[in-house]
């Protein structure tokens, strides 16, 4: 778990605004979509990682203008990253992979993993992490990881329950508590801490934690939902081609 950067990890929390845009539906009915919200924020996603990836393109080869970016931007940035690709790019790609691909309760879940269990366990695991495995990363850390990622995702859970009826994911289902749910939501926070622990930052950084956790989380959680309870594929894992169709 790498030291607890307070500007990164603060910004990051601005995550959560696109997963409450697209649960809430903000721009249901728009440009005459079906699904409008989705498409609007996919579209805007993509756009944004094209324009990381010219930024990359150019800073990497540029080393006055990478300098430039770096000071500017030095406090959201990790010391590593002057050198390799800029870890939003993952994060972005991870969003717009999601958005396309998962309802809004899974974007929540699987976000909510690294944005809260992923700075639990930089704090914890740079202040009190004592033991430490082959990569550098601690037992606290992960321990940490796992437990913020749960009691979180059960906020979310319960957030399901007041905002919407009868869920799939959500903390009651039809006035009962739902520990299907539950249970998907312990799968999908161990399986988000250890893919944080063997997570590395392979093809240039983008294989960062900001990209396999999301969405590695996210497929764990679907697979789950599908083959140990049983719950219908269609309202777990959303037909990407459909995201421009239009109201008939």
């Amino acid at each position: 778990m790498g030291n607890f950067n307070y500007y990164r990890k603060g910004w990051h929390l601005l995550g959560f605004i696109i997963p409450l845009i697209y649960y809430f539906d903000i721009f249901k009915g728009r440009l005459e979509l079906v699904y409008a919200t989705r498409a609007i924020i996919f579209t805007f996603l993509v756009f944004f990682i094209v324009v990381l990836i010219v930024i990359d393109f150019i800073r990497l080869r540029n080393e006055a203008f990478n300098q430039l970016f770096i000071k500017i931007f030095s406090k959201l940035l990790k010391e590593e990253e002057s050198a390799r690709m800029n870890a939003t790019l993952p994060y972005m790609v991870a969003n717009a992979a999601i958005v396309l691909f998962f309802p809004a309760e899974i974007y929540f879940l699987s976000m909510g993993f690294l944005l809260i269990g992923d700075p639990f366990a930089a704090f914890f695991g740079s202040k009190y992490g004592k033991y430490r495995f082959y990569n550098g990363k601690s037992l606290v850390g992960i321990v940490a990881f796992i437990t913020s990622s749960f009691l979180a995702g059960l906020l979310l859970l319960y957030f399901f329950s007041l905002t919407s009826e009868n869920l799939e994911f959500s903390l009651y289902k039809n006035n009962v508590i739902n520990l299907n749910s539950i249970f998907l939501l312990l799968i999908g926070s161990v399986s988000a801490g250890l893919t944080e622990f063997f997570s590395g930052h392979a093809l240039g950084g983008f294989l960062d934690d900001n990209l396999t956790i999301p969405v590695i989380s996210a497929i764990v959680i679907v697979i789950s939902a599908v083959y140990i309870f049983g719950v219908d594929s269609n309202t777990v894992f959303l037909d990407f081609t459909k995201v421009y169709n239009r109201i008939n």
